[in-house]
């Protein structure tokens, strides 16, 4: 049955494909358009990316070795090493070394898209957009840069698309349509944009997200539209009477990319190699589906919706690394204690030139990551027998509580990790992505107040979305291959309105939008691996509060139209904001400019903005359009 619908969506899209250039060559109704775009982001600070090797906050820093102050740790390196821990003959420190790169660029590229469309006849209609992006290597880090190429299919992102280190190409588009009467079709090659906020996505859930290119620091007022990914469907939707509508799709199932290691907005430490083939292997013939319901009741506009799917953003879990130790460390090989295990067994790899090299680096990366270094240190030991044994054997020499191996405070891991360090060197770790499965429940209502012609309640459009996932799957704060699983709510108020400030400008749009999640945060990681730091656990929140997001944002053209001012404001409630004043310039109908900055700042580890606060820049988008 999976290869049977796999197949009929690939055909379908094929046929699509087909028809359209079928179409295109018996010379019928065929119009085309497209830009070419210039798209340079400049940063505006000398701050690099923390989860890159060359980014670290500890570059050129030297932090002591915690192991060679504990009476137990040394007691134990003592007994693995003939005396060298009292006799003076191991580090007393960890020095990171600097080596001092300095990027300019965060983006430098070449856009461009070229959209066909096809009246085939009165009922027929095709659309295909064809895209390509190179970027240049501009951006220095360690080792090659692979920027565009993903390990899910083969090294493509998606069915219908091709890459290499600095570019990719691929159709985003690729579908016929069919309309008659009140029954309309659409096949092949897709998005499915459900969902109305800036930002937030609530009932925006067919799809995931491409962010390779800019992150989610794109123009604001985009909305996701270059980000969203596309996969092989069967959309339709029927006219049931003049006020109500329902919609379904049956899709593909096609995961979220996030930006490649090593490259300018790498979410995943350096020292860590997450795994997206296998996870993937195990879904990529499974589809999404999904139904929804829109109508009005006066002037009450209402949409409910129910998404079956495999949820296309990564579970992350700690993975067997494989690696058989030489030299000498090899007598940590094991086996060791009853269990038979193995080095190899477990997570962890020697990775002598980027490896995470202490515990103030262990806690450092993991804070940003939003996870709990102290909880992955005991899901180690609750999954993996080596680590058990290990641990087992740290107990024995007083570094945990009595007999039982594992820990429970971030002054009580400092030894044990420095006691690894010391040993193994800096180390890497193999992670694993899953793609759970999930159903999501939801529904909205939108209603348009009217009252004194240019006041501000006139014409305001009020906007709720709300989303149920039972049984929801995160990743677990430490890692666990038991995925942490909590019941979420989603929801968004919104408040929009065009507004005349003034007779000698056109109409102001303004909007303000609130969300709020009940488990986890924007980026949709758990709320209880959030605020860790070097000397700190992270300190939770979802069972009290959740997590709030503001949004601010208004678009204001200027009386010629030829330009227009934007604001984008993105306010954090647990400490964090981002703001993006643009300005565009469009002299004529086939030139376009436009510039854009983006100020991020976080007060600490639990703010969305952790990881990128060091990306401040200023983009300048320079197109041509025909």
């Amino acid at each position: 049955m999976k290869f049977s619908i796999k197949g009929a969506l690939v055909s379908a899209s094929l046929l699509a494909a087909s028809a359209l250039f079928s179409a295109s060559t018996q010379a019928l109704d065929v119009s085309v358009s497209g830009f070419i775009r210039q798209e340079m982001a400049y940063k505006l600070n000398n701050d690099e990316n923390p989860m890159n090797h060359h980014g670290s906050l500890l570059n050129g820093e030297t932090v002591p070795n915690s192991a060679l102050t504990n009476p137990g740790s040394v007691a134990l390196l003592d007994a693995l090493t003939g005396g060298a821990a009292s006799g003076g003959f191991l580090p007393t420190s960890f020095t990171k070394l600097d080596e001092g790169n300095e990027n300019d660029w965060n983006v430098f590229a070449t856009k461009t898209e070229i959209d066909f469309s096809l009246g085939i006849s009165n009922n027929l209609s095709g659309f295909i957009k064809l895209r390509g992006y190179y970027q240049p290597d501009v951006f220095e880090e360690f080792g090659d840069n692979d920027g565009f190429r993903v390990d899910n299919r083969g090294n493509e992102a998606t069915l219908l698309s091709f890459s290499d280190d600095d570019y990719m190409i691929d159709f985003p588009s690729l579908y016929l349509d069919y309309q008659r009467g009140p029954l309309w079709l659409r096949v092949g090659q897709q998005q499915i944009a459900w969902g109305e906020g800036l930002f937030f996505r609530v009932a925006d859930v067919a799809n995931g997200l491409d962010l390779r290119r800019h992150l989610f620091l794109d123009f604001g007022a985009e909305e996701y539209s270059d980000e969203r990914m596309s996969a092989p469907g069967i959309r339709a939707s029927y006219v049931i009477n003049n006020e109500w509508e329902i919609e379904a799709f049956v899709q593909m199932f096609q995961p979220s990319v996030l930006p490649v290691r090593g490259s300018p907005y790498n979410l995943v430490s350096y020292a860590f190699t997450p795994n997206y083939q296998e996870g993937f292997d195990k879904v990529d013939d499974n589809w999404n589906a999904g139904f929804r319901l829109r109508g009005q009741l006066g002037d009450l506009g209402l949409q409910f919706f129910a998404v079956s799917r495999h949820n296309p953003d990564p579970i992350f879990t700690w993975a067997s690394g494989g690696q058989v130790l030489t030299g000498g460390a090899a007598a940590l090989n094991g086996p060791f204690g009853a269990s038979g295990s193995t080095f190899a067994d477990q997570p962890f790899v020697q990775e002598p030139t980027y490896g995470v090299d202490s515990a103030v680096e262990w806690f450092t990366v993991a804070g940003l990551s939003g996870l709990d270094g102290v909880a992955a240190l005991n899901r180690l030991v609750d999954d993996y027998a080596y680590t058990n044994d290990a641990f087992t054997l740290f107990s024995l020499f007083g570094l945990t509580d009595g007999a039982d191996p594992h820990i429970s405070t971030v002054d009580q891991a400092y030894p044990i990790l420095d006691t690894f360090f010391t040993g193994l060197g800096p180390i890497g770790a193999e992670l694993e992505a899953t793609y759970a499965y999930e159903n999501v429940f939801g529904f909205g209502f939108n209603y348009i107040f009217y009252a004194e012609p240019d006041t501000l309640m006139d014409q305001l459009v009020v906007r709720f979305e709300a989303s149920y996932t039972p049984d929801k799957k995160f990743t677990d704060p430490g890692l666990s291959i038991d995925h942490l699983e909590k019941d979420e709510w989603v929801t968004s108020l919104v408040f929009e309105k065009y507004h005349r400030f003034s007779n000698e400008f056109p109409a102001t749009f303004v909007v303000f939008e609130w969300m709020h999640k009940s488990q986890s945060d924007m980026l949709g990681r758990h709320l209880s691996g959030l605020g860790g730091d070097a000397t700190h656990r992270p300190g939770g929140g979802e069972d009290d509060r959740g997590w709030d997001g503001l949004v601010f944002a208004f678009q204001q053209p200027f009386p010629n139209l030829i330009w227009r001012a934007d604001l984008s404001v993105l306010y954090d409630l647990n400490g964090g904001l981002f703001v993006q004043p643009a300005v565009r310039y469009k002299p004529s109908g086939t030139w376009a400019i436009e510039a854009f900055a983006n100020f991020i700042d976080s007060k600490d580890n639990a703010s969305i903005f952790a990881g990128s606060d060091w990306s401040d820049d200023v983009t300048l988008r320079v197109t041509y359009q025909f």
